[in-house]
């Protein structure tokens, strides 16, 4: 597949454009009706029988698009993009695991005793590693990046289908800010620390985007940043306002470098210039 910054098909908007709306509105059903009624009862969805419904709510991209696959699967097929070099698995876990990890590395101290706190916590190595695929990886990817982002790529550029993507995934976290037990609810809607995990969302859709598409990973790819993301970012302490700009600088410059990448794999002729 020759990589390009233009849509891979043109035509069927409407169709695409109604299909999306309808995964959006399950999506929303699936995850918003629970979440809000969680958050206005007050519930700690951290424990107890609020963990369980919390986290099934948390699967609403993944069973949209089960959803739409079990209603469209004779009138529709996405090409499977994926292959196995070894590649993308590790651009996959450097990707997701660098930021976090190298901006803590600047920022804090008590790094391997925190780590050992949190495995501990979730019952070992096994333990943390389930727990990070499940909460995020799997509940949600295959919504987002083995649903949405193929069909948006259909008729957007890479860049503006990043933008409706990472958009679109932030605005189905904004009920974490109103959740007790989230690290959003730590965070806060209207803060710095809130502010830059929506503009992070930006620079990591794109990379995963990269990883997923240009390198062609496809769906296990996306999985595989979003857990080692997720781990890194369970593993390390709090960052500083300056550790976590840091985080949103080292994610921007991964997204930028993979844009030149892309950009010069696809014009050869300007690679041997």
């Amino acid at each position: 597949m020759v990589a390009t910054s233009e849509p891979l098909r043109v035509g069927g908007g409407a169709l695409a454009r109604r299909r999306l709306v309808q995964f959006s509105a399950v999506c929303l059903l699936v995850t918003w009706v629970p979440w809000i009624a969680l958050g206005m009862r007050g519930v700690n969805v951290a424990e107890g029988a609020g963990a369980g419904v919390f986290a099934l709510a948390a699967c609403g991209p993944s069973l949209a698009a089960l959803v739409m696959w079990l209603r469209y699967r004779r009138s529709e097929r996405t090409p499977r993009q994926v292959t196995w070099p070894w590649g993308w698995p590790l651009a996959a876990v450097v990707c997701g695991c660098a930021p976090p990890l190298l901006a803590a590395l600047l920022d804090v101290d008590g790094i391997p005793q925190h780590a050992s706190l949190v495995i501990a916590d979730a019952g070992g190595p096994l333990g943390a590693l389930a727990y990070t695929l499940l909460a995020g990886p799997f509940s949600e990817e295959f919504g987002w990046r083995g649903y949405v982002q193929p069909r948006l790529r259909r008729y957007y550029g890479r860049l503006t289908a990043s933008v409706v993507l990472g958009a679109a995934w932030g605005l189905w976290h904004v009920p974490l800010f109103f959740l007790d037990g989230t690290g959003q609810h730590d965070k806060g809607l209207i803060s710095l620390l809130g502010i830059l995990f929506f503009v992070g969302l930006l620079p990591l859709t794109y990379t995963i985007l990269f990883v997923s598409e240009r390198l062609r990973g496809g769906v296990w790819a996306a999985i595989l940043v979003h857990a080692a993301w997720n781990l890194s970012e369970a593993l390390i302490p709090p960052l500083s306002s300056t550790g976590l700009w840091m985080e949103l600088a080292l994610m921007t410059l991964i997204a930028v470098s993979a844009s030149l990448i892309w950009r010069r794999s696809s014009n050869p002729e300007r690679a041997l210039s």
